[in-house]
C-alpha cells in the first residue's frame, strides 16, 4: 500500500515538473510575441527577433535581426532606425558575418546607419545591432530595413550593375595568386561596404583627363578609387632625407612629386576629384632595425586589410597601399603578369603607400614590380616610378561600359 501511494506520489511530481515547464515556455513565447516582429517587403522577410523598437539605456543594448532574399535574383537593402530622436553622444555599431558589414563606433546622428547591401537569392544576412550606453533609458526610434532602390544610377552603381558580384573570392587574398577574372567581391573597409576588383578583369577602364585607369575599388563611401595605368614618366625617390619621422608619408619626396604632378595634370578636374583618407601605417617594432606593421600583416599573418591601423590625412593624390595590391590579385616576392595591375609597358618598380622595413637611417617601402609582384627590397633613397591614385566623387554618372575599348568616361 505504501508502495502504491509513493508511486502515485512521484507521478504527481512528475505531472506537476511537465505543468511548470510548459507554463514556461508558454509564459516565455507568450511574452517575446509582442517583441518578435517578422515582417516581408518585396521579396525580403526581415526578422526582428529583439522587436523593431530601438532604446539606449543606462546599460549597452543589444538587438539581434535577419533580413532573408526569397526571391531568384540578387536585391539591395537598407537599413534605418525612423523617427530618430535627438540623442547626444549615443553611438551604435553593426555586425553582420554574412554581409560582412562592420560598422564600430558611430555616432547615431542621422537615421540612414547602413546606406545599402546586396543580398543574392535564398541568402540570409544576420545582423547585431549595439547601442551604447546612455544616462537613461530613452526611445530611439524605429529600426526599418527596405529595399534599396538606385534613384539616379551614379558611377558607383553603374560598376556594380556591370559587374559579376560575388561576396567571396575564388583564390584566397594574401595567400594566392588571381590570374583570371574573379568580378567584383564585396568586403568593408573603414566607411563601409567596399566592392574591389580581383584578378585579370577586362571591365575597370576609365579615361579621364585624357588619361586612361584601372578602377581598384568601390569605396565605402561609394567614391571610386583609381589607379594610372601607367606611371608619371619620372622616376623619384621615396624620400632624400631621414630626418623628423622620415618614413612618414606626410614628410616624404613622392607626396610632394605626386601633389605636383596633380596639380600640372589634374587641376582642372579637381571637383571631380574627391579629398580622401591617407593612411600613413608608420607603426614599428624593434629599436635599430624596424618591422613595421604591415610586414607582420602581409609576409607573416598573410592578412591584408582594407581599414587603415595608422593615421590619417587627406589629401587628392596619393599611392596605392600594398594591401590593395593583394586584394588586386598580388603577392609577396611572387610573379603575376595576369591580373590589371601588370601592365608590360611599365619598365620600372613603383612606390607604393606602404613601409615594410627600415632603421634609423634608411627604410624600404613595398614596391610593384614590373613582373606584377610585391617586393620589399628597395630602399626608399633609390628612384622608382610613381603610379598616381585618385577618389572620383560619388555624385557623378558615366557613359561606356568599362571595357578597353569602352572605358567609362565621367559625365561633366
Amino acid at each position: 500500500m505504501k508502495k502504491h501511494k509513493n508511486v502515485i506520489i512521484i507521478a504527481l511530481l512528475i505531472l506537476l515538473f511537465v505543468f511548470m515547464v510548459f507554463y514556461i515556455i508558454k509564459n516565455y513565447r507568450d511574452k517575446n510575441e509582442d517583441i518578435v516582429k517578422v515582417t516581408v517587403k518585396n521579396g525580403l522577410s526581415i526578422n526582428y527577433l529583439d522587436g523593431d523598437l530601438i532604446e539606449a539605456d543606462t546599460k549597452e543594448k543589444k538587438y539581434i535581426f535577419s533580413v532573408t532574399n526569397d526571391g531568384s535574383f540578387e536585391r539591395y537593402y537598407k537599413i534605418d532606425i525612423n523617427d530618430l530622436s535627438a540623442v547626444k553622444n549615443i553611438k551604435y555599431s553593426l555586425k553582420s558575418e554574412e554581409s560582412k558589414i562592420n560598422i564600430e563606433e558611430e555616432k547615431l546622428e542621422n537615421e540612414n546607419i547602413l546606406e545599402y547591401a546586396v543580398i543574392n537569392p535564398g541568402d540570409t544576412h544576420t545582423y547585431i545591432l549595439t547601442i551604447s550606453p546612455s544616462i537613461q533609458k530613452t526611445k530611439l526610434g524605429t529600426l526599418s530595413i527596405d529595399e534599396y532602390v538606385f534613384e539616379q544610377e551614379y558611377f558607383a552603381q553603374t560598376i556594380i550593375a556591370n559587374s559579376n558580384v560575388s561576396q567571396t573570392p575564388k583564390t584566397s587574398v594574401g595567400i594566392d595568386l588571381s590570374q583570371t577574372d574573379e568580378g567584383l567581391i564585396q568586403d568593408i573597409d573603414d566607411d563601409g561596404v567596399t566592392y574591389y576588383f580581383r584578378g585579370n578583369v577586362k571591365n575597370n577602364y576609365v579615361k579621364f583627363a585624357d588619361l586612361t585607369w584601372r578602377i581598384v575599388r568601390i569605396n565605402g563611401n561609394n567614391t571610386i578609387k583609381l589607379i594610372l595605368d601607367g606611371t608619371t614618366n619620372e622616376l623619384k625617390e621615396y624620400y632624400t632625407n631621414t630626418n623628423n619621422n622620415y618614413f612618414a608619408y606626410i614628410n616624404t619626396n613622392v607626396r610632394d612629386s605626386l601633389n605636383e604632378w596633380y596639380n600640372n595634370n589634374l587641376a582642372s578636374y579637381d571637383k571631380y576629384i574627391a579629398s580622401s583618407k591617407v593612411c600613413d601605417n608608420t607603426a614599428y617594432t624593434g629599436s635599430d632595425q624596424y618591422i613595421f606593421s604591415a610586414s607582420q600583416r602581409l609576409t607573416i599573418n598573410h592578412n591584408p586589410t582594407f581599414n587603415c591601423l595608422g593615421t590619417t590625412i587627406n589629401s587628392k593624390v596619393m599611392l596605392l597601399t600594398a594591401d590593395e595590391i593583394e586584394y588586386a590579385g598580388g603577392l609577396i616576392g611572387a610573379s603575376n603578369m595576369d591580373y590589371y595591375l601588370s601592365n608590360n609597358q611599365i619598365f620600372n618598380s613603383s612606390w607604393t603607400l606602404t613601409p615594410a622595413k627600415g632603421n634609423s637611417y634608411e627604410f624600404y617601402p613595398y614596391t610593384l614590380s614590373m613582373n606584377g609582384a610585391l617586393e620589399d627590397s628597395n630602399v626608399g633613397s633609390s628612384q622608382k616610378a610613381i603610379r598616381p591614385v585618385i577618389n572620383i566623387v560619388k555624385n557623378i554618372s558615366v557613359t561606356g561600359k568599362g571595357t578597353i575599348d569602352e572605358p567609362y568616361e565621367l559625365l561633366f
